[in-house]
């Protein structure tokens, strides 16, 4: 985790916040780069903390090569842009994971402005035919793009 001042310590701020799920790579992180560019502060979660970690993507078959992007990157690209930024690394499919990082970016910055539920489930059953999905695969896809962003909008 990366932060400015200690979880628990609220930072009085004149600046927006966001809380972006799946912030590592693609569309979050250049949200986040964005919305730091337009004057807000940041909360950003994803599995890939730094760059080279790999984890479960794929759609047809098991495929965990390193994707490109982590939260170090996309945090050091905003604070270029003048945000304060706290990374949390989380996974949809363990919501306590990113309703612990929303609680604390509420304990740090007082508020969220903006939510970007932006994280979806990337792993077996996406692109399978709809017979051929596991129990297992169908209960990973409604958790991470139904059930946690659900819980994320309730919380904040």
């Amino acid at each position: 985790m990366d932060r400015g001042a200690g979880i628990g310590e609220m930072t009085m701020t004149t600046r927006k916040v966001a809380f972006i799920t799946g912030a590592s790579r693609g569309i979050g992180a250049e949200t986040a780069i964005e919305l730091a560019a337009a004057g807000y502060d940041l909360g950003l979660t994803a599995r890939t903390l730094s760059e080279g970690e790999a984890h479960e993507h794929g759609s047809w078959q098991s495929n965990t090569t390193p994707l490109p992007g982590s939260l170090e990157s996309t945090s050091q690209a905003a604070r270029g842009k003048g945000a304060e930024v706290l990374l949390f690394r989380s996974d949809i499919l363990e919501p306590d994971t990113v309703l612990e990082a929303a609680a604390k970016t509420l304990g740090h910055f007082g508020r969220v402005d903006l939510l970007f539920n932006n994280a979806c489930y990337q792993g077996m059953g996406n692109m399978q035919r709809l017979l051929d999905v596991t129990p297992e695969q169908l209960r990973n896809i409604y958790q991470g793009n139904v059930l946690t962003p659900l819980a994320l909008v309730q919380k904040l």
